[in-house]
């Protein structure tokens, strides 16, 4: 590992093939990942990074922004290749006073040739995150609507700034849902009629199924809004899902406060099986699979937004959980 104090971008890049040089490199580098994150939440950040180092090897560039009040703009970095960040070449960048507002200055020089860009904002998202300067040159841009101060809401901007590439920390929570729906409906015999989620109203991830749901099945869903208490901001707030179909029959999937999930289906035979939340790591890893545009996070981000408000389709009632 290098550290340098109080330095310049140059110094950086000089230090970084110098580090690159004495480990031997690492080969292979699949992509770029510049991750923005605050001093709270860096510690959070570098485990899951860890993880999903392991899976794609990158040239990763962590931005902490501190004291942007400061007179004195200042550059502290440090270089570790192959070390307690997995084995990638990784840069963590901590920007002091006006330079904390252009860390696109320090991480364009770094960034490896020939391999895509991913952007990820483990802090409150941008407004327009295609035309942040940090996310202007990247091929995806990763936000976390749950780390909004305003989640639900934050999917009203998200809709109206879309850019192919953009995707949704939050609308990963719930691929096993959407992976377990889909596969409820290979024996379906007739259309959906009505959709009913027993979820909290005010987790995206239940407004992003919701909105999933309406478009692929031409239903408008209900929401019945629930309070959950989680220990953990991974778990997406999602208790249930039933859809009646128009021949009568009934598909229901409920999920415990353990995670043990049932799959209900008229005519066949209950199923059970666990549905754990995934870490932030897990999650990061996932999305790194696939570098295209994700359309049906597109679709259902359309689906449950429009221009004045949030999810015109989408009806929430109340309701009690003991």
């Amino acid at each position: 590992m290098i550290a340098l104090w109080d330095t310049t971008a140059t110094e950086v890049v000089t230090a970084l093939a110098s580090e690159r040089h004495s480990a031997g490199g690492t080969s292979g580098l699949a992509l770029n990942l510049v991750v923005i994150v605050d001093e709270k939440g860096e510690r959070e950040a570098e485990a899951a990074l860890t993880l999903a180092a392991q899976q794609h090897p990158c040239r990763l560039l962590i931005v902490v922004r501190r004291d942007e009040g400061r007179d004195r703009p200042r550059l502290d970095a440090e270089i570790i290749v192959g070390g307690r960040l997995g084995p990638c070449e990784a840069v963590v960048m901590r920007l002091y006073g006006r330079l904390a507002n252009h860390a696109e200055s320090v991480v364009m020089p770094l960034l490896a040739p020939d391999v895509p860009v991913v952007t990820c904002w483990f802090v409150q998202p941008p407004v327009r995150a295609a035309e942040d300067p940090l996310g202007a040159f990247a091929d995806r841009r990763i936000s976390y609507s749950a780390r909004s101060s305003h989640p639900v809401q934050t999917l009203s901007a998200r809709a109206l700034d879309y850019s192919p590439g953009d995707t949704d920390l939050c609308w990963t929570r719930i691929t096993y849902w959407r992976s377990l729906i889909a596969s409820a409906f290979d024996t379906a015999s007739a259309p959906a009629a009505s959709v009913r989620l027993t979820a909290d109203a005010a987790d995206p991830s239940a407004t992003l199924l919701a909105g999933w749901l309406g478009g692929r099945l031409g239903v408008r869903p209900v929401i019945e809004n629930t309070s959950v208490i989680r220990n953990s901001e991974h778990l997406p707030a999602i208790k249930g899902v039933a859809i009646t179909l128009t021949n009568g029959d009934e598909i229901e999937i409920t999920r415990d406060e353990a995670g043990q999930t049932q799959l209900r289906r008229t005519g066949f035979a209950d199923r059970t099986q666990i549905l754990n939340g995934r870490t932030l790591g897990e999650l990061l890893t996932e999305e790194l699979r696939h570098l295209d545009p994700d359309q049906p996070y597109e679709a259902a981000l359309t689906y449950c937004t429009d221009a004045e408000g949030l999810c015109p389709q989408i009806v929430t009632t109340s309701m009690e959980v003991s």
